[in-house]
């Protein structure tokens, strides 16, 4: 093995290590509660859990289902 190819080797071994240890340190930071949507009118759109439905979509694909009070502003 020439020179060049053992320092190049050596130059992405020390890079690859550093990338590493990065990352382990930056598993130790605390990024706070997570967010969780609750199911339900939130403004003119519903979310069902899996994705948001805008009113009149909501409307169209629940036609058998009593529709939701009006939103209530307060």
């Amino acid at each position: 093995m020439n020179k060049t190819k053992k320092s190049l080797l050596i130059a992405s071994l020390a890079a690859a290590l550093g990338m590493g240890l990065t990352n382990v340190a930056s598993a130790d930071v605390h990024h706070g509660p997570e967010h969780r949507v609750t199911v339900g009118w939130h403004g003119d759109r519903y979310w069902d859990g899996h994705r948001y439905w805008q009113r009149q979509e909501w409307e169209r694909h629940h036609h058998h289902v009593a529709p939701p009070p009006p939103h209530r502003y307060y």
